[in-house]
């Protein structure tokens, strides 16, 4: 059953990060964010006008995320912009900005937050992502 759940959870991410990549010709600067933490790479974001972009409701969210990893701790601390993550593997997230010519870039990050020990999720990719219903 483990491994059955590892799969779908594999699979759904791996989903996510397979829409179609753009490549605007316009849109707001995107700072090198690769292997910060997400709490400091998502300031660097923000600093630099992309703004966190929820896509899951408030009402679904906690079952969506309560069993997934890192998802549910980073709901709690605000951070509406997570689209996904698991907890299996080496607990990929995926988070959404947009900015102000309505690119979607996607922030995806592994590793689970400790912050007792000081060890947090870190960013792996970021990349702009075509939206299916423009």
């Amino acid at each position: 059953m483990k491994i059955l759940l590892f799969f779908v959870s594999v699979l759904s991410i791996t989903t996510s990060f397979a829409n179609e990549v753009c490549y605007p010709q316009k849109h707001a600067n995107v700072p090198n964010i690769i292997s910060l933490d997400y709490h400091s790479a998502r300031k660097q974001l923000i600093i630099n006008h992309w703004q966190p972009f929820q896509t899951l409701h408030f009402n679904k969210a906690k079952d969506e995320l309560i069993y997934s990893g890192n998802g549910w701790g980073f709901w709690e601390k605000g951070y509406h912009e997570i689209e996904q993550c698991s907890g299996m593997g080496s607990a990929p997230c995926i988070f959404n900005f947009k900015d102000v010519y309505g690119n979607l870039l996607q922030i995806g990050t592994q590793g689970e937050e400790y912050p007792s020990a000081k060890i947090y999720a870190s960013v792996k990719s970021v990349n702009f992502k075509c939206e299916l219903n423009k």
